[in-house]
């Protein structure tokens, strides 16, 4: 017999809100949960664990859109390799775009930050003149 859980406790178990697990389920993301008879939710361990994929691949940056897209690959019958490689490449591209753009940003504050200390205690506040251009 698989044990099943009330949405509060899966909601502690894995620090996430009823609300979201119910949006999960309404954007099927999750299948429909069954009820008790109090009408409750009740998650069975594979529901849990579905759960457990979305919130891992969420750290990782990962869109709903895109979870959606390797929970669908992942109950797919056909090898899905090739198609989650893809998810994956695309995910590390946006990922060193990102890096690129904090890069460059650590560099723009660098530069203000070094203008600012050694400018004079009367001149106006490099850093902040930096921010309205």
């Amino acid at each position: 017999m698989s044990l099943k859980k009330k949405i509060g406790d899966v909601s502690k178990q894995l620090g996430v809100s009823a609300h979201t697990l119910r949006y999960y389920e309404k954007i099927e993301l999750l299948p429909t949960i069954t009820k008790n008879q109090s009408g409750q939710r009740v998650y069975s361990e594979s529901i849990i664990q579905r759960i457990q994929f979305i919130r891992r691949a969420q750290r990782m940056q990962f869109s709903l859109d895109e979870i959606k897209q390797l929970i669908n690959l992942d109950q797919a019958t056909s090898k899905p390799k090739p198609e989650a490689q893809a998810i994956v490449k695309a995910k590390l591209v946006d990922i060193n775009d990102s890096l690129d753009d904090l890069l460059i940003l650590k560099e723009n504050l660098s530069q203000l930050l070094l203008s600012c200390e050694s400018s004079d205690q009367n001149e106006k506040c490099p850093i902040l003149e930096g921010f309205k251009k």
